[in-house]
């Protein structure tokens, strides 16, 4: 039987912050955690970006509170600064460059390795650690999680605006994201000996100098004993993003515990496919249709039915480690809709008036957090 214990959850996400009256991206995040009396907002290597992270909960039930607190407590400081913050994957109008950097030895190495990768990193995201049982192979775990990283990005992505140009895709995030090396799905290795060598390969040769310039969308951590999946947006709606949360914990628990498998397709096989799945993912979230790596012969399925074969299988394994009916929450995320498809009906509704976007985005973030701005928002939550 899983135990909570062993599957620990935590959540990290990345905050926009927003001139309270324009909606233009600010880089005031110094003077914003400077004024956080709980000392839970972090720098970002840019200055616009302040990140928070949970604590390690053994549910989602305990995420839910520590989104909603820390929400609140980035809202409050960014108040007091005249700003918002506003959780979605990218901003919709701002430009790339022309941002300040926080002066920090590890980011100074960044901007001197990446350049103009560095200096145009206007993204935003969630990551999602899940605890993995002493003594189990995070790496064979990872073989078999990294199929479902299609998934946790249809329930998150909410990125289709990018310096005031409708991109046609539902996560332009996630392309931006895969300019930089070591980015994208990890591949297949045979265990967590593989993986070291890997990085010790890369150290040595000077590629990286720490772990943590590997950039996959799922990650062994190289400090703690989790699992770190990275693939999703920082998103809107904070049910969304405890949704996806939810679901990254079952598909871990899954993975490690058996009742998910590796295809019998080749590996390099899998690999390609899984790409694919990823962007066209990234350009039509819920809406997408994915290869069926689970089918015997090629054919697709809509990403909507893969989602809630997948919430079949996990569901009972979501209900042990006490995350309820993990089902009835995805439902909830398929019949709001997908936040890039709010996110698109907003835009239209303000007239393509950037500012109004943006702002519309903030109120969204802080919904459910105690400082909803909106009647219609406290009457969609309390019907």
């Amino acid at each position: 039987m899983a135990r909570p214990d062993d599957y620990t959850v935590g959540v990290e996400e990345e905050y926009q912050l927003l001139d309270a009256a324009t909606g233009e991206l600010r880089s005031r995040a110094r003077w914003v955690i400077a004024g956080d009396w709980a000392d839970e907002l972090h720098p970002e290597m840019q200055q616009h970006t302040v990140e928070v992270q949970t604590r390690v909960c053994r549910g989602t039930e305990c995420l839910r509170d520590d989104l909603a607190r820390l929400r609140f407590q980035a809202s409050v400081a960014a108040g007091a600064e005249g700003l918002r913050i506003a959780s979605a994957g990218t901003h919709p109008f701002a430009a790339e460059l022309g941002h300040a950097f926080t002066d920090e030895p590890a980011y100074r190495r960044i901007r001197r390795e990446y350049r103009h990768l560095a200096e145009t990193q206007g993204i935003y995201g969630m990551h999602v650690h899940v605890g993995v049982p002493r003594g189990r192979d995070r790496v064979k775990a990872m073989n078999v999680a990294r199929l479902h990283l299609p998934l946790l990005l249809a329930l998150t992505a909410s990125s289709p605006f990018f310096q005031g140009t409708d991109t046609g895709y539902a996560s332009y995030r996630t392309l931006v994201w895969r300019r930089w090396p070591r980015s994208g799905p990890p591949p297949r290795m045979a265990d967590e000996a593989e993986m070291r060598g890997l990085v010790q390969w890369l150290t040595e040769t000077g590629s990286i100098d720490a772990p943590g310039r590997i950039y996959w969308e799922l990650r062994p951590h190289h400090v703690y004993p989790t699992l770190e999946l990275r693939v999703a947006d920082a998103t809107p709606r904070l049910e969304d993003a405890v949704a996806a949360a939810a679901l990254a914990r079952a598909i871990v628990a899954g993975a490690v515990e058996g009742v998910l498998r590796e295809p019998d397709a080749p590996p390099v096989t899998v690999s390609a496919m899984l790409a694919e799945n990823g962007w066209r993912v990234s350009r039509d979230a819920l809406g997408a249709t994915l290869i069926d790596l689970d089918a015997p012969e090629p054919r697709t399925i809509p990403l909507r039915d893969a989602l809630l074969r997948l919430a079949d299988r996990v569901g009972p394994l979501a209900a042990e480690l006490g995350d309820g009916d993990l089902g009835g929450m995805l439902d909830g995320v398929l019949r709001r809709g997908g936040a890039a498809e709010r996110i698109r009906e907003a835009a239209r509704e303000a007239g393509q008036d950037w500012a109004r976007l943006a702002l519309w985005i903030a109120d969204e973030t802080v919904l459910g957090a105690g400082m909803d701005r909106r009647a219609e928002q406290r009457a969609e939550e309390n019907p």
